[in-house]
């Protein structure tokens, strides 16, 4: 007993950790097994169903009959053997067909047939219609075909002239005199005259049932085989899925701190493990990228703090040195000191603001987004005007409020007038627009454009065009610091939306950023 259970045990380890496809062969293998089994069950119960609903056998009134006369009986009948010999046959060898007479063909009283009954005409059954007899007519080639159907009143007087119209009465006779008696002590009725009663059909409760039964082999099969797909996806699929289901959802959520059970040794369970080795993967590396974007703003936040000191000091001894010497040459060494300090402090301050940036949540909030252009329209007027630009600024679509971060969508509005500004020579356009929960914010100059090198790096931080900067006049470029652009792509990402850049067919910059802004 022992070793029997260990074997039991054995084997259901080994379909429980075998392979998918070897799973899946089984549980069809068993779903068709049932279904199998319940067909054969749901067949015999309704078949002896639909035979209940029978008063008597619908085939004991059908076939081929022979008329007995002395009875008055449809008796059932055959045509073409008897012991043996078919009725042709022992016609020929009693030698009683007329010579160039048509074929001879018998029909003798049978009991091989144990369902079939006698009709009896002048009480026929009830589920016989009158006229539903048919008498068989002979071809002169020896074929036969029904005839036309016959009343049961009709039969005899049909019989006894069909008899005498036809070959063979008398053989038919003489045959029968030959003939072993019935178990009655009767001779078996031989004529020369045959009828067929037809099929009568089946009645209306008996051909439901048996649609049913027919009908229900197909439906067992699909039920069970989707049964077996349901167990097998349960026992099989489902916990694995779900597990990688909720590992992807995790890590694209960026939640890396959990781990992903290999649920059982199969294909599943291998990818189970290769996403835990991708969790683990990507949690080690966020901790590595983590560690180092954290070391560098203590590195930033060192270099700043510790730069503001001996530069507020530089800055104040050049303005010293600019109010004490009467020399021109100690005076403007003394304002590149102080211009340079200037620019040195605007470095340090963008390198701390930037980790703001990048570690700051935006906080889309509704906001009149027409009202705000119109107020920005303005500010940048002012700003063109102090450089004699001329701007044009024009709306399309606005809706009433946008769920947006103002402040972010201001910082980049600000950024991209500016640093257009900083590059026209006569004019700007500046566009608004609103389109399927986005805001489109386009600033178009007339400057020289992007060059190649700009729009392959422009919208990195700290990036600087090398033929910008010694073309353009010191004025122009001592306030860039190439983080303008960045700021801008880091903020419309952040609004899960982008920064386009690129040139106009004018050969101005075209700058467009675009700002998930759904109405609120």
């Amino acid at each position: 007993m022992a070793r029997l259970a260990n074997a039991r045990r054995n084997v259901r380890d080994r379909l429980k950790n075998c392979s998918i496809k070897t799973a899946f062969l089984l549980y069809a293998a068993a779903g068709i097994l049932v279904a199998l089994a319940l067909s054969f069950v749901s067949m015999w119960l309704l078949s002896t169903l639909a035979l209940s609903t029978l008063d008597e056998d619908p085939y004991s009134y059908t076939g081929t009959f022979v008329y007995d006369r002395d009875r008055n009986e449809l008796v059932p009948a055959e045509s073409l053997s008897w012991y043996e010999m078919s009725a042709f046959d022992a016609a020929e060898s009693m030698e009683a067909a007329p010579e160039g007479s048509d074929v001879v063909l018998l029909y003798i009283e049978s009991a091989r047939y144990a369902d079939s009954k006698p009709i009896d005409l002048d009480d026929p059954p009830t589920s016989l219609e009158d006229g539903s007899v048919l008498g068989i007519a002979i071809s002169r080639d020896g074929t036969t075909e029904a005839n036309e159907p016959l009343l049961f009143s009709d039969i005899a007087a049909y019989d006894a002239q069909a008899r005498s119209e036809r070959a063979g009465a008398q053989t038919a006779d003489a045959l029968a005199q030959t003939l072993p008696d019935n178990a009655d002590g009767s001779k078996p009725v031989v004529s020369n005259v045959g009828y067929y009663v037809p099929y009568p059909g089946d009645p209306l409760p008996y051909r439901t049932i048996a649609d049913i039964a027919i009908a229900s082999v197909p439906v067992i099969f699909v039920i069970c085989l989707a049964l077996a797909g349901r167990r097998f996806y349960r026992n099989r699929l489902q916990r694995p899925i779900e597990t990688m289901d909720d590992a992807a959802r995790r890590i694209a959520a960026d939640d890396l701190d959990f781990t992903v059970d290999p649920q059982r040794p199969d294909e599943l369970g291998r990818l189970c493990s290769q996403f835990e080795t991708m969790r683990s993967e990507l949690a080690a590396s966020k901790r590595t990228l983590w560690r180092a974007a954290e070391n560098r703003r203590q590195v930033n936040a060192a270099f700043a703090h510790d730069l503001r000191t001996p530069l507020t000091v530089m800055r104040g001894q050049a303005q010293m040195i600019q109010k004490l010497s009467d020399v021109p040459a100690v005076q403007k060494a003394a304002q590149a000191i102080e211009r340079h300090a200037v620019r040195l402090g605007r470095y340090a301050e963008s390198m701390s603001s930037i980790d703001s940036l990048e570690t700051a949540e935006l906080t889309p909030a509704p906001m009149d987004v027409a009202t705000w252009f119109n107020h920005m329209s303005d500010d940048f007027r002012s700003m063109a005007a102090e450089r004699d630009v001329q701007i044009d600024a024009t709306s399309e679509g606005l809706p009433a409020r946008i769920a947006v971060d103002a402040q972010a969508l201001s910082n980049v509005a600000d950024n991209l007038v500016a640093n257009a500004l900083r590059h026209a020579r006569n004019a700007v356009e500046v566009s608004c627009t609103w389109q399927d929960n986005a805001l489109t914010f386009t600033v178009t100059d007339d400057g020289p454009g992007f060059s190649q090198a700009a729009t392959a790096h422009a919208l990195e931080p700290f990036w600087r065009d090398k033929a910008e900067l010694a073309a353009a006049p010191a004025t122009r470029s001592e306030g860039h610091l190439g983080l303008g652009l960045y700021i801008c792509r880091l903020l419309c990402e952040k609004h899960r939306g982008n920064l386009i850049i690129g040139n106009s067919p004018n050969g101005g910059a075209r700058v467009t950023a675009r700002l998930l802004a759904p109405a609120a």
